[in-house]
């Protein structure tokens, strides 16, 4: 009686059992890593993505404060690190590099940094680029934000 009861007892080996939890471990550990590359590298990007934003940015108000420009006071030959212009309705503008935030100066308006502390810009560098011809004269304007470069070239119509 006894006997017939253990013949028909179905059930898993104790390699049966290791195996399991093996390959169980193995699939759980791959989805911890997957799960650690994805909130890493999540990361990376929103980086990357603050860096774009804030360099746009950036490049926006560089073109805003040349245009519509009167007269350049700095850097009226070569290279220098800030720019000074006046506008054609009498707004002087500044930019300059204070830390690693750009400043902004207006005449007319409140002083204002244009980066953020998200960001850390550095070698800030305006060209002068004087007419050619018929062609007219132009500022090359250089940051590096977070160490990526951001170049605009705007020239100046009269």
């Amino acid at each position: 009686m006894y006997p017939k009861l253990f013949k028909n007892n179905k059930g898993f080996t104790l390699i049966e059992v290791i195996i399991y939890i093996a390959l169980f471990s193995l699939l759980l550990g791959t989805a911890f890593v997957t799960a650690f590359q994805l909130i890493d590298n999540s990361g990376k990007l929103g980086i990357k993505s603050t860096t774009q934003e804030e360099g746009n940015f950036v490049i926006r108000k560089f073109i805003w404060a040349l245009t519509g420009v009167g007269t350049i006071t700095t850097p009226f030959a070569g290279t220098t690190n800030n720019l000074e212009v006046t506008k054609y309705d009498g707004n002087q503008i500044e930019i300059t590099l204070v830390g690693t935030k750009i400043k902004i100066e207006e005449s007319t308006g409140p002083d204002d940094f244009i980066t953020t502390e998200n960001v850390k810009a550095t070698e800030l560098e305006f060209e002068f680029i004087p007419a050619s011809g018929a062609g007219p004269a132009g500022i090359k304007a250089t940051v590096k934000i977070n160490e990526i470069p951001f170049t605009i070239t705007k020239y100046i119509r009269k």
